[in-house]
């Protein structure tokens, strides 16, 4: 038995001795690590959880959750990714799919707009070495609530990452906003050609073994 949670958060070590145990992991990275990307809201607080499913072969599971729903205490050994981790505009690092959503005019208040880009980040990068189906990003979406743009943008935007993805088929689904700038679109389609980037997973985590917990 330990005193302690070992985690990480975008690439950096926590070691928490003081959890609250009526906490999930929403109100901790905003109220304790001041990570407020994520948003209490129906998919708006999606995050990626990592951990270590085979140590023998070194295997990875990652896994999109709600972290409203998560207890703290339930990701000692896992490391989380918020967007804050995928990339920021005042380090001008934005990740892939955060650029993708922005240019192609998948994001109106911007609300639920983290959430969406961690349940698409999510689903790009399940996969080793291949990109998802357009079915396999329509259903990426199923938690994720949007009150402005109507999900046609961001489901248009999403599935220019898609393997299968044709310009028959695009031009079809497109909303006219983004039909607008169709070729930009399905330029994008095209650069597919390699995976997408994951954030590393802490080496570290990988001959982890969570413990059970002792909260004072």
């Amino acid at each position: 038995m330990v005193d302690h949670l070992l985690f990480y958060v975008n690439g950096k070590e926590i070691l928490e001795r003081n959890v609250e145990s009526e906490w999930n992991l929403l109100c901790y990275l905003r109220n304790k690590l001041r990570l407020t990307g994520s948003k209490l809201g129906c998919g708006a607080c999606t995050v990626l959880i990592s951990r270590c499913i085979n140590r023998n072969s070194g295997e990875i599971g990652h896994r999109r959750i709600n972290a409203c729903l998560a207890p703290v205490c339930s990701i000692d050994g896992c490391h989380v990714v918020t967007v804050e981790g995928l990339g920021s505009t005042s380090k001008s690092n934005l990740h892939s799919t955060q650029i993708r959503l922005a240019e192609l005019f998948a994001s109106q208040c911007g609300f639920c707009t983290p959430g969406m880009v961690m349940s698409l980040y999510g689903t790009v990068t399940s996969k080793n070495n291949s990109l998802p189906t357009m079915e396999d990003i329509e259903e990426a979406f199923d938690g994720n609530l949007c009150r402005c743009t109507g999900y046609r943008p961001i489901l248009d935007a999403a599935k220019t990452f898609a393997c299968d993805i044709n310009k028959l088929d695009y031009q079809k689904s497109s909303s006219p906003r983004v039909s607008t700038t169709f070729d930009k679109c399905f330029s994008y389609a095209h650069q597919n050609t390699s995976p997408i980037n994951r954030v590393p997973f802490p080496d570290k985590l990988r001959d982890y073994i969570p413990q059970s917990i002792h909260i004072k």
